[in-house]
This record gives structure tokens, sequence and C-alpha cells, in this order.
């Protein structure tokens, strides 16, 4: 299990962390986006100590991410851990993808990492390079959450703009009026509907869907 928060408030961010402990302490992740385009990306094994790492709270939106060990990484590693990044994207993932090995000889055969979170940025790489850049990110996002198999909710940064999107299939995630977004619901929350694209405001306080994508879930993996 893993499991993923976001807020623009570090104090809430704090909150929501600590209440997604239940779903996996062996690796943690946080990424801080700044105005502009700028990012500050931390990984971790175990678990944050926000009295030692010290957030910024200059940071206009905080995500962050707690994974569970999976069978394809027992032994913690910065590669292996979310978020996962290509050039201009970069992506947290709750879920299990039973298709990434097929994506991978298809698309990006240089891909060799053994998480399968990792086709999804690279994929999103792949179709931005394909449009020489010129396609809107929403449409970019379509392309590759269309060719998913299997269960996700993911936090999509599109890092060359700081734009935060959001999405599932099968997997669960939370969002609220506010601009958090959490894996565990609670008062607020709303589940996210499955096979919409929503994005964050520019203020990061309130979502919207931009977009729409066929989906495939076989169960619901929580």
């Amino acid at each position: 299990m893993c499991a993923i928060l976001m807020s623009n408030n570090i104090s809430k961010f704090e909150v929501l962390y600590d209440g997604n402990l239940t779903r996996g302490n062996f690796s943690s992740g946080v990424l801080c986006l700044y105005d502009g385009n700028e990012q500050q990306t931390i990984k971790k094994q175990g678990t944050l100590d926000f009295n030692s790492i010290q957030l910024d709270e200059r940071c206009d939106y905080f995500i962050g991410h707690v994974q569970a060990p999976t069978s394809a990484a027992r032994h913690w590693s910065y590669d292996t851990s979310h978020p996962f990044e290509s050039l201009s994207w970069s992506v947290v993932h709750n879920g299990v993808l039973t298709n990434d090995n097929k994506l991978k000889r298809e698309y990006i055969p240089w891909d060799e990492n053994t998480v399968d979170t990792s086709v999804i940025p690279n994929l999103l790489q792949y179709f931005t390079e394909e449009c020489n850049g010129e396609c809107p990110a929403p449409i970019t996002i379509k392309k590759v959450l269309n060719l998913l198999e299997g269960t996700f909710a993911l936090g999509i940064i599109d890092t060359d703009s700081n734009d935060v999107y959001i999405a599932r299939q099968g997997s669960i995630l939370h969002f609220n009026d506010n601009g958090d977004v959490s894996t565990l619901g609670g008062e607020g929350f709303t589940l996210l509907p499955e096979g919409v694209i929503m994005m964050l405001s520019n203020n990061h306080d309130a979502w919207s869907i931009v977009d729409t994508f066929e989906t495939k879930s076989p169960f619901l993996f929580i």
C-alpha cells in the first residue's frame, strides 16, 4: 500500500502525512513547488522528522508520498522512490500497473527501472516530445492514462509550469475545496470520481475538471 497527500499549508501537510503513515512507512517523498517553475524534491527511507528536515515555508504547494516496500524493490534507493521524474514531469502513484512492461517495450524500451510507476513520467515525456511540446498538458495526460492498465491514483506535476493534476482508476484518492488531497479521506474530503482529470487552480486552493479518460478498472485497490 501507498498514500498520496497534498496541501498548500505546511501544518496541514504535516497532519496529512502523519495520518497517511498507516499506508506505508518504508519510504517517504516530498515535492515542494515554488512560484514559477522551481521545485525541491526530498526522498528518504523510512519516515520524515519535520523537526529535522524543516520544510521550506516559502513553498507554495507540498506534494507527498508514503510507500510500503514493493516486490520489485525491497531495498531503498532514490531511483525506486516517489516522486518519479522525467525531464518535464513528476508523478506520485498509489496502485499497481499490469501492463508497464508492455508499455516499455512499445514506447520507452530504454526504461530499465524495476518499479511500475517509472513508465508514467517517461510516457508523459514521450508524448510531450512527440508533439514538440505544443500539446496542452491535459491532452498529453489523457493519452497516457488511456494506455495504463491496472489501478492507479496519481498526482501529476508538469514541472515546466508547476501545474498539478490528479486522476484515479481503481485506487482511492480524496480531495477537498481547499486544494488538499489525501489517500485517506475525512471530514470535508470527497472521493475523486474515476475517469476525470482534475487540475489545481493557480492559487492552489481549488480543483476543477479539465478532461476525462477511459477507465479500465478491474477492481478497487485499497
